[in-house]
């Protein structure tokens, strides 16, 4: 494997039962995101983007194929190892953002950090904010932010684990052109100054054309690739 590929996947099928016959979600898909590298996912929705990002991530199993995480076969491992291994190495934004309503802030924001690490510097994590511009909304609750603001927290979240992988689906779905602009350029800060890998699913193909490269996505297969920067 070439050792500047942080992940990838070969030859990789996902089916889920429907009824009494089973759906093909990914169709032997072969990708590989290079350290330090932002790409994006396109594809409409049911296209297969966010099974392809669940497969990466360790949440669901594959029929076949394989996921190679940083060297090593990860959908293979046991369940517990999976989950302590993907809890240590990647990071997940989601586009509903995933917050726990009776968590500041400041304890959304270390909460992972804690399960991966133990503990947290309470200066690393203010300065995590103020990077992105939530600095002073730490002692607030989710319930009382905008939803620019807790995809903010949810990013914030994952950096402050220190990911080498960063799973973004739809990170930008609910945020107008603005706000989602301003997301795409955390997640660009988050790959130069934390050296991290994003692979990002998106439907927003002016989104997706700020990142490094983009994958087009249909039908569960990769049908197209084209390099930005």
């Amino acid at each position: 494997m070439d050792n500047n590929i942080l992940v990838e996947t070969r030859s990789l099928i996902v089916d889920f039962l429907c009824g009494t016959s089973f759906l093909r979600a990914l169709d032997h898909v072969d990708l590989a995101v290079q350290r330090g590298e932002f790409v994006s996912l396109v594809g409409v929705s049911g296209s297969g983007k966010t099974t392809l990002l669940n497969a990466i991530g360790g949440l669901i199993t594959p029929t076949s194929g394989s996921v190679i995480f940083n060297n090593i076969r990860f959908d293979s491992m046991r369940d517990e190892e999976r989950t302590i291994f993907r809890r240590e190495n990647i990071g997940f934004v989601f586009q509903n953002y995933n917050l726990i309503p009776s968590l500041s802030v400041f304890q959304n924001i270390c909460f992972s950090a804690q399960l991966s690490k133990g503990n947290v510097a309470a200066s690393e994590a203010q300065k995590i904010a103020k990077q992105l511009g939530i600095e002073d909304k730490l002692t607030e609750m989710p319930s009382e932010l905008s939803g620019g603001q807790q995809q903010r927290v949810a990013i914030a979240r994952a950096m402050l684990a220190k990911p080498s992988l960063l799973l973004a689906d739809e990170p930008t779905g609910s945020l107008d052109s603005i706000n989602g602009r301003a997301i795409i350029q955390l997640l660009r800060n988050a790959v130069v100054q934390s050296k991290m890998s994003v692979l990002m699913a998106t439907h927003n193909e002016e989104f997706a054309s700020l990142t490094d490269r983009i994958l087009y996505i249909e039908d569960g297969k990769i049908v197209a690739e084209e390099r930005r920067i």
